[in-house]
C-alpha cells in the first residue's frame, strides 16, 4: 500500500521542462572543411515521445531557464554595457522546436558599439557577444588606431526558423533557437569597414584582426565558422552556443597555407 501511493504521488508531479537538458551527440569526427551542417547540435525531438507516452518538449522548452538565471543574465549584459529590449516570446504556431521563450533585442553590444541591424537572440547569446567583444574584440582594435574606435558589428542573422546552411531539409540551425549570431563586417569611426570575407595570406592588418578575433571567439562560442569553411560561410563568421558533450567545441580557423 506504501508502495502504491508513492508511486501515486511521483506520477502527480509536475515535470518542469527547464529540468530537462537537452541532449548533445557524441564527439565529431572532423576532416577537411567544417560546416554548420557538420556540427552536432541537439536533436531534433520531432515526433519524439517520452516513456509515458506523451510527446516530448521541443528545443524551445529544453532551452527554458529559471528566472533566476535568467534575471542573473541579465545582470551580466548590464555590467558589460550590453544594451537590449526584452521582447515578446517567439512561438510559431505549430512548431515546438523553432523559437525563444525569452528573447532580447540588442542594439549595441557594448555601450559604444552598434549591431546594425539589431540581432535577436536569446539572452546567453548576446552575454557571450559581449564578454567576447570586451575581452578581445576591443583589445585587438585598438592595434587599428588609425581608424578610430570600433563602432559597429555588422549583424547577418539572429533569430530565424531555418535549416542548417539554409538547406530545405536536414538538423535546424541554431539560429533556430536564437543561439546563433551571424558576423558580416566590423565598422569603424573613420567610417572603414572591415569585411569578413576571405584573405588568403595577404600579409595585412585586416587579415591579422579578422584572425585574432575569430580565434579568440571560440574561448566564447562552442562553435565559429566562417571563410574557408564552405561557401555558406565565405562572407561571415557563426558563432553559436550549443551545448556539447565534455565541452566539445567546434571551431577553424580558416585561411590556406601561404607556402
Amino acid at each position: 500500500m506504501i508502495r502504491a501511493c508513492l508511486l501515486t504521488l511521483a506520477m502527480a508531479l509536475p515535470l518542469e521542462a527547464q529540468e530537462l537538458a537537452p541532449e548533445t551527440s557524441k564527439l565529431p569526427k572532423v576532416s577537411g572543411a567544417l560546416t554548420e551542417a557538420d556540427a552536432p547540435s541537439s536533436p531534433s525531438t520531432e515526433n519524439s515521445t517520452s516513456e509515458s507516452g506523451d510527446v516530448a518538449p521541443g528545443m524551445r522548452d529544453q532551452l527554458r531557464v529559471s528566472d533566476q538565471e535568467y534575471a542573473r543574465c541579465l545582470a551580466d549584459l548590464d555590467e558589460l554595457g550590453v544594451q537590449y529590449t526584452e521582447v515578446a516570446p517567439i512561438i510559431p504556431d505549430g512548431d515546438k522546436d523553432c523559437g525563444v521563450l525569452r528573447p532580447l533585442t540588442i542594439t549595441h553590444v557594448a555601450s559604444d558599439i552598434e549591431i546594425l541591424p539589431p540581432a535577436t537572440v536569446r539572452c546567453d547569446t548576446a552575454r557571450a557577444l559581449g564578454r567576447w567583444t570586451q575581452d578581445f574584440v576591443l583589445p585587438a582594435s585598438t592595434r587599428l588606431s588609425a581608424r578610430g574606435e570600433l563602432t559597429a558589428m555588422e549583424n547577418g542573422s539572429g533569430y530565424v526558423c531555418r535549416r542548417r546552411n539554409n538547406l530545405p531539409d536536414g538538423k535546424l540551425s541554431e539560429h533556430a533557437f536564437g543561439n546563433a549570431f551571424d558576423l558580416m563586417a566590423f565598422r569603424f569611426a573613420d567610417g572603414s569597414r572591415i569585411a569578413v570575407q576571405p584573405r588568403e595570406a595577404d600579409g595585412s592588418m585586416e587579415e591579422a584582426f579578422q584572425d585574432a578575433t575569430r580565434g579568440s571567439a571560440c574561448l566564447e562560442f562552442s562553435t565559429v565558422l566562417g571563410p574557408g569553411s564552405n561557401a555558406s560561410h565565405a562572407d561571415h563568421l557563426h558563432f553559436d552556443i550549443i551545448a556539447r558533450n565534455n565541452g566539445f567545441r567546434l571551431c577553424e580557423q580558416g585561411g590556406v597555407d601561404p607556402e
